[in-house]
């Protein structure tokens, strides 16, 4: 074996250590007891496996509940941000009118600021003058507003690789901006579509900075439903882990079925 292949070897065995280790330890810690966790010399993995902590993170600390919220507010947020950003994308793409670039830039760079910078106006709009506290969509709300900017930004660069030729052609057929878009345009770009609905699905999933001061108990999602489980008793470590496994469910999920748009969507919105 040459020397580089067993240092290209080496170096892909550490990288994918340092990303399966912590959700095996994810898992292990999820099925150990209290006693167990803490045990020295640690367990490498658990001696007397329960599910029982599982049954307590859905029931004992309503992990079903926030589960659902997320699926809701998640996938709700994916599906608006996609199809917006889509018909956004193919106007900036398509169509020459006055402030195109300004209009495409005042929506890239909402993205490129810190979160934080809109959290003090989002409470004050969301909590204190619209009375939405607790709602699932003033959650859905927020998110479209940075997830919109990178769907966008993704399927502009899909859109430009279109030829514009397939348009004037469609044009000639009697196909109107609409359907140009949806049964030319679509179908070519569907894997930058379906790599645009994960990146928004998964940022909404696992947002937690806006959602621990818009919702406080109904609309909880499981990013802010774990910082129930440290209470002044102690830090509830099984339940927790068991919840953020559960948690990592529907990413992992999501990106199997559609591993066939990954490579192919990714390299053609960066192109």
């Amino acid at each position: 074996m040459k020397r580089q292949t067993l240092i290209y070897i080496i170096v892909i065995v550490l990288i994918a250590f340092a990303y399966i280790f912590p959700l095996y330890w994810l898992i292990t810690t999820s099925l150990k007891s209290y006693i167990e966790i803490y045990a020295n010399p640690p367990y490498w993995y658990p001696p007397n496996p329960s599910l029982q902590y599982y049954l307590d993170a859905f029931y004992k600390f309503f992990g079903l509940k926030y589960l659902i919220n997320s699926l809701i507010v998640a996938s709700t947020n994916a599906a608006l941000a996609t199809l917006s950003s889509l018909l956004a994308a193919f106007v900036i793409s398509r169509f020459q009118f006055k402030g195109k670039d300004t209009l495409f830039f005042s929506f890239v760079s909402m993205r490129m600021a810190p979160p934080a910078v809109f959290a003090v106006a989002y409470y004050y709009m969301f909590c204190v003058t619209l009375g939405m506290k607790d709602q699932l969509i003033a959650l859905i709300i927020v998110y479209l507003v940075f997830n919109i900017p990178i769907a966008i930004w993704l399927l502009l660069s899909a859109e430009e690789n279109i030829p514009r030729d397939l348009d004037y052609v469609a044009s000639l057929e009697g196909y109107g901006p609409l359907s140009i878009l949806f049964k030319i345009h679509t179908p070519i770009i569907r894997g930058v579509i379906v790599i645009a609905y994960i990146l928004t699905f998964l940022f909404a999933f696992n947002e937690y900075l806006f959602a621990s001061f818009l919702t406080s108990t109904e609309a909880r999602t499981i990013p802010t439903g774990l910082q129930g489980m440290v209470t002044v008793a102690g830090v509830y470590w099984s339940q927790m882990a068991a919840l953020g496994v559960i948690s990592a469910l529907p990413g992992i999920i999501i990106a199997l079925v559609t591993r066939r748009y990954l490579v192919t969507g990714l390299t053609m919105g960066m192109a």
